[in-house]
């Protein structure tokens, strides 16, 4: 999401005084603001697959599926209403924010990394609440249900990975794609398809590869979402954790296991940022 901004800062009596930043390219903001939600929405099955395959290290890709589909069409969207409503904040910060450290730091590393700690403060909360009712919802009985988490909270363990998630998924769409877009120009045939059908195809490429950097991060959220233990540690034990339960789940799974979380992750997040770039691109034309 780029949204074209200029301010001023004065001085005040000594005090720097940040005037009212105006905005220009409100499509790119109502993309935001519109296209954010609902691609975040019709993607809530998805997510709920990627918060199970955190704690269920035996099923299938389809058998995930099953169980989030076991109590109906409907049920498969359980959770989904606090991301969606996180994802307008989420979606629209995103632009400026990174436009502005862009603009003054001229570090492409420094205004991804502001851009996700943005989007965390936005969403953290939301994820690991639908992630903890998607949980207890595969539950058989209450006994093994998680206490779900305050959205007020809005940090806590895993966060640090939710962080690290958001910085390297937003690398797709946004750094790698215009690469991508050179490559998918240079094959055979691509000159018959569309500009847009084009643009989509390096979305897709760029985001797969994307989605596959930042699962494990992903992955350690989803687990410390559902792993109230952790809540008692500090940093250093909690992040001890995390990476040896990654380690030794796939340590002892194999192949089988991270081939399965890997097509999860890419089924959402590689789906999540090309339609949200085509809805981004439709709003501002």
């Amino acid at each position: 999401l780029t949204v074209s901004m200029a301010a001023a800062v004065s001085q005040v009596d000594g005090f720097a005084v940040v005037p009212v930043i105006h905005a220009e390219g409100m499509g790119e903001v109502f993309s935001g603001a519109v296209g954010g939600p609902l691609s975040v929405g019709s993607l809530t099955p998805i997510r709920n697959a990627m918060t199970l395959a955190a704690k269920d290290l035996h099923s299938s890709y389809a058998g995930l599926f099953r169980q989030v589909f076991a109590r109906g069409f409907l049920g498969g969207f359980r959770g989904g209403s606090r991301p969606v409503l996180a994802a307008v904040p989420q979606f629209t910060a995103i632009g400026p924010v990174y436009l502005v450290v862009e603009r003054q730091s001229g570090n492409t590393g420094l205004s991804m990394l502001a851009a996700s700690v943005v989007e965390s403060v936005c969403t953290f909360s939301a994820q690991r609440r639908n992630a903890q009712i998607q949980y207890n919802a595969s539950r058989a009985t209450a006994s093994e249900m998680l206490v779900v988490e305050p959205l007020s909270r809005l940090a806590g363990p895993g966060f640090t990975c939710h962080v690290a998630r958001n910085f390297f998924a937003m690398m797709g769409i946004r750094l790698v794609s215009p690469h991508s877009l050179k490559v998918v120009n240079r094959m055979p045939g691509a000159q018959k398809l569309s500009e847009e059908s084009r643009t989509i195809a390096a979305d897709l490429s760029s985001s797969i590869l994307a989605a596959t950097v930042s699962m494990p991060f992903n992955h350690i959220f989803s687990w410390a979402a559902c792993t109230p233990e952790l809540a008692k540690m500090g940093p250093l034990d909690q992040a001890k954790a995390s990476v040896g339960w990654l380690f030794n789940t796939y340590k002892q799974q194999g192949m089988r296991l991270l081939g399965r979380d890997l097509m999860v992750r890419i089924s959402y997040t590689g789906t999540l940022f090309t339609l949200y770039g085509a809805i981004e691109r439709k709003m501002k034309s």
